[in-house]
């Protein structure tokens, strides 16, 4: 019997990696299916095994996730342009595949994307994922030999101005420039002007810009509208530790209390006061 058991034990030993190795593929396989968080994918990137797992369900769209709360989503245009498109924190990892889309926490990462054509040109940029909102980019793919590059310029509002201040032409949406770094200004009555440098090449033609606004117009109760320089927000409420709101009760209590003994000592020094006056009036007089 104790041999039975010992040939079973060991035997469950042998086949135990195999069963902790498929089991661990499957989790990842569909844990990568499902979506992944990004705080986790960084980590999984880095396990063995993981880009074959990765090559078996390429076909399979998948999206990464951030958990963060300072999180905007990525939202990806000419995207079946792409044979491959990776998002990274740094410019030289290898970043983990997207596709149309990807909920990302806030800040800047390295967005790369190879064409399908071998004649184009693949695309290495900056993206910057504001949080709270849908950060849009598009994936122009272009000829090896290309000089020039439609610059699209997408403003909120629509109706901002745009200038373009190191070259003497107008601006128009989609106007052909040669590469290079072009210093632009985007202006509206009501707004912040906004001043910064673009690049442009085939790495990008496209940018969003959204304006600040100055003020905020302020509605009363009674409709009537206030024209305010700018409107304060409410200030979160300050929450206090379990320790300071125990100190601050304790401290009520015993005022409380206080407060209390007070009013009885007074009442009691006021009935002393009552008899001996009763005394004096009364009980003298019968005397």
């Amino acid at each position: 019997m104790n041999k039975i058991l010992l040939l079973c034990s060991f035997l469950f030993i042998a086949i135990l990696p195999n069963i902790a190795h498929a089991d661990i593929k499957k989790t990842i396989k569909g844990t990568i299916k499902k979506g992944i968080l990004e705080e986790f994918a960084g980590e999984l990137a880095k396990l063995p095994g993981l880009k074959q797992v990765k090559e078996k369900i390429e076909t399979n769209e998948f999206k990464l996730i951030s958990t963060s709360k300072h999180r905007g989503i990525l939202e990806l245009a000419n995207y079946n342009d792409a044979e491959n498109i990776t998002i990274a924190r740094t410019r030289y990892e290898s970043g983990l595949k997207i596709f149309d889309q990807a909920i990302l926490a806030s800040g800047t990462y390295w967005l790369k994307a190879q064409p399908k054509d071998s004649k184009q040109q693949a695309i290495e940029r900056k993206v910057i994922i504001n949080s709270g909102v849908i950060n849009k980019t598009a994936l122009n793919f272009w000829q090896k030999d290309v000089k020039v590059y439609p610059l699209e310029i997408s403003t909120e509002p629509q109706s901002a101005r745009i200038r373009i201040l190191n070259i003497v032409p107008k601006y128009k949406f989609s106007m052909p420039l040669s590469p290079g770094k072009y210093l632009v200004e985007v202006s509206h009555k009501g707004y912040k002007t906004a001043k910064f440098n673009i690049t442009l090449d085939h790495n990008q033609n496209n940018f969003n810009v959204a304006l600040q606004p100055q003020k905020v117009e302020v509605i009363s109760v009674t409709g009537t509208k206030k024209a305010d320089d700018s409107v304060k927000a409410d200030k979160p409420k300050k929450e206090y530790s379990l320790g300071v709101n125990i100190i601050t009760w304790s401290i009520l209590a015993l005022l409380f209390l206080l407060a209390v003994w007070l009013i009885y000592r007074l009442i009691k020094l006021l009935k002393q006061l009552l008899s001996k006056v009763w005394q004096m009036i009364f009980v003298d007089k019968t005397v």
